[in-house]
């Protein structure tokens, strides 16, 4: 009766170690990664003018889903996740789900099928999309379900050259995991109700982006037609080709590091960019929603008051 408590004191206790040990030696690699990802988006700068985007989506005839849904083998655990994405999505965005959707393998990576590669990956990631053998592997124990339908998003939006949703080559410069992660995550919370999300600090920021959208639909269809040129375009309407790269460089900062004062001020900086930039836009209402989101955060909302009270002068009454 002991045992099982037993262990998951030991499980828990591995758990806190590794994190420990992962504070003190990825810091290093993390630092590694944030000066890689500068130079990187440097060259994406130079690229991306430049750059189409090499995509060959062939208009189906979607009219009969059940019909082509039968069609197709998939596990059947996957039938009412896949009811909700149709239910929710555009039918021009299933082109890709449904071409990746026959013969889509899970596999459940768990301690006691696979210790070390379930070790190997129980905190760097929690599951993965493998476009190259069409396979979603889960390494999570609990909530499994909000892991799958994030991996499952993945899978609907990963073209024939394995680029994911805003995921994007350019010649061999890789941008957009930092935006490809956080619109998955944000998509799953809307799609299938997700209570617990990932990537928190990139939702915040993506909230922000998606309002440079008249229609939030536009940025939907982007993802799904692995085009991250809608989103730099309409960006552009009102903001610097700099500025752009700075929103995207620190969205795949964001998840490329663990430190977590960088993690909060590389945030907050971002918010406030895309703030000022929504507010050249003059719409009223834009701007409105863009300031209700920037209040949500408790530390921007302190810094707004303290600028207030700092700028506040009293006059003093002669006597």
């Amino acid at each position: 009766m002991d045992l099982l408590p037993n262990i998951l004191a030991t499980l828990s206790g591995i758990y806190a170690i590794s994190c420990i040990l992962d504070d003190l030696i990825e810091t290093p690699k993390d630092l590694k990664n944030l000066k890689a990802n500068k130079e990187k988006h440097i060259i994406a700068y130079n690229l991306i003018d430049n750059f189409s985007p090499n995509i060959n989506l062939e208009n189906n005839d979607l009219n009969d889903l059940d019909y082509i849904l039968n069609q197709l083998s998939y596990p059947k655990e996957l039938t009412q996740i896949i009811q909700n994405f149709i239910n929710y999505v555009d039918k021009e965005n299933l082109i890709i789900c449904l071409k990746r959707l026959n013969n889509l393998q899970i596999n459940y990576i768990n301690i006691m099928h696979n210790i070390k590669k379930y070790l190997q990956n129980f905190i760097v990631k929690e599951g993965s999309y493998q476009a190259n053998n069409n396979t979603i592997n889960i390494y999570k124990i609990f909530d499994k379900k909000s892991v799958l339908t994030h991996e499952f998003l993945h899978m609907a939006s990963t073209n024939q050259n394995q680029s994911s949703g805003f995921y994007t080559n350019l010649n061999n410069i890789w941008i957009g995991n930092g935006l490809d992660e956080g619109y998955t995550e944000l998509l799953n919370q809307r799609i299938f109700n997700v209570k617990k999300v990932s990537y928190h600090y990139n939702i915040e920021i993506i909230k922000l982006l998606e309002l440079f959208f008249d229609n939030p639909k536009d940025m939907e269809y982007a993802y799904f037609h692995n085009d991250i040129l809608v989103v730099y375009h309409t960006f552009l309407k009102y903001g610097t080709k700099e500025d752009f790269f700075k929103v995207i460089q620190n969205l795949d900062n964001l998840i490329e590091t663990d430190i977590p004062i960088y993690k909060k001020i590389t945030a907050i900086k971002t918010k406030i960019i895309l703030y000022e930039t929504i507010k050249k836009t003059n719409n009223q209402n834009k701007i409105k929603k863009a300031k209700s989101l920037l209040d949500k955060d408790p530390v921007i909302k302190l810094i707004k008051t303290k600028k207030i009270i700092k700028n506040k002068t009293y006059k003093k009454k002669r006597g």
